[in-house]
């Protein structure tokens, strides 16, 4: 049987609504099925994420409008939070500000994910957490140009050239060095 939550239940999350952030659990009872009613809204939830070494701990800020459909509602919002990065190339870490908009439709039914109205309310931190989640970079760079580490000695090209490190005497294409120098 289909789970009605409108949120996935994951070990370390909250079990009731009362436990989670009530400033993103919105009641929707006199929008739902009033066109163009709408009731804007606000919050802040702790959140845990993380994509590759890049992390997101800490309050998560979501702002927005519900707006009344024909058979539920629609959640526009906008989501902000602190991301500690590190750059694929030189392993460079920094913290910076990621934003994401996110639209979600809920209807008493659950959709794919799970969300729907339940007792007449809707928990937006599931939703605005995915949305975060999702802009995350999966290969962040510091900066377009950045020239990584160099591959022998690992030095960070960006702050110190690396004047290499002569020939690699392990590499197939030795000989053929002799065919060009004669």
């Amino acid at each position: 049987m289909p789970e009605t939550s409108s949120t996935r239940r994951d070990p370390g999350h909250p079990k009731s609504r009362s436990d989670m952030g009530a400033d993103l659990v919105i009641s929707v009872g006199d929008l739902a099925g009033h066109l163009e009613t709408e009731r804007k809204f606000s919050g802040i939830r702790d959140v845990s994420l993380r994509v590759g070494d890049s992390t997101v701990k800490g309050p998560m800020a979501v702002t927005g409008v519900v707006v009344g459909t024909v058979d539920g509602v629609q959640a526009n919002f906008r989501v902000s939070a602190n991301a500690r990065l590190t750059c694929v190339r030189c392993l460079t870490e920094w913290e910076e500000q990621l934003e994401s908009e996110g639209l979600q439709h809920f209807s008493v039914t659950p959709d794919e994910d799970g969300y729907a109205i339940v007792d007449k309310e809707i928990d937006v931190g599931g939703i605005a957490t995915d949305e975060l989640a999702l802009s995350i970079p999966a290969t962040p760079v510091c900066r377009e140009d950045c020239k990584g580490l160099c591959p022998i000695c690992g030095t960070d090209l960006n702050s110190d050239p690396c004047d290499g490190h002569g020939e690699d005497p392990g590499s197939p294409f030795a000989v053929l060095k002799d065919l060009f120098d004669s």
